[in-house]
């Protein structure tokens, strides 16, 4: 049977590390960014590959952006049979005592409300079909607050609760929700390439592993989350 996977935030190393994986399982994959051209290079990436792929500029923040991006990929693909949710966000921590809601906001509209948005539209085929997947990455802040590094925290922390629920409610009706928490430097991307090895306690990580680690749980299914090394300082 014909599937999609729905990779929103494509455009960062993890999400096009799961456009691979996933594809290489036989997904149709539909990339998901705000800028058309990286996206376009990772459909050509993936075609050499013989992944098929497909895709979708869209502003994760924008409701009517959202919802044309699902109206679109529902109309033009097979079933959204699996999702993946991490957009990227600008490398910024803030410290919690001079925490703006203004820039609270600004996270929960990336990290929260999109999810949202984008689960109430997919679950129901998936209910439907009696299957389906749903995961998701945060950064460890999510899980558990450090000091000078909040900002992202509140909102990841907010989709994990969203993400458990989701979890609890929806595995006794064939539906997999997972939450990948990741406390370590992912090689590559920005935060990595602007703290030096000997400048930052945290571990580095290859995407192609956290990839990896995202389609194992989808095939295991016996846990909601995993961490990222697995002592990470962020297990609450």
């Amino acid at each position: 049977m014909e599937r999609t996977m729905l990779v929103l935030g494509a455009g960062s190393g993890t999400g096009a590390a799961v456009a691979r994986r996933f594809g290489r399982e036989g997904f149709h994959v539909a990339v998901v960014g705000r800028r058309a051209e990286p996206l376009e290079a990772l459909v050509a990436d993936l075609a050499k590959e013989d992944i098929a792929a497909t895709a979708f500029p869209a502003d994760l923040t924008d409701d009517d952006s959202v919802s044309r991006l699902l109206e679109t990929v529902a109309a033009s693909l097979p079933p959204i049979d699996a999702v993946y949710y991490g957009p990227s966000s600008p490398v910024t921590f803030t410290a919690a005592r001079v925490l703006t809601a203004a820039e609270a906001d600004r996270y929960w509209a990336l990290l929260v409300r999109p999810l949202i948005q984008i689960v109430v539209a997919v679950l129901p085929g998936m209910l439907e079909r009696g299957h389906g997947t749903i995961l998701a990455a945060i950064g460890g802040t999510g899980t558990r607050a450090m000091p000078e590094m909040s900002g992202p925290g509140p909102a990841a922390a907010a989709a994990r609760n969203y993400l458990q629920g989701l979890h609890s409610e929806l595995a006794p009706r064939g539906i997999y929700v997972g939450l990948l928490t990741i406390g370590a430097l992912i090689l590559g991307s920005e935060m990595a390439a602007l703290t030096s090895s000997g400048d930052s306690p945290f571990p580095t990580v290859e995407a192609a592993a956290l990839a990896d680690d995202l389609w194992d749980m989808s095939t295991v299914v016996d846990t909601f989350e995993k961490f990222v090394p697995e002592d990470s300082p962020f297990r609450p």
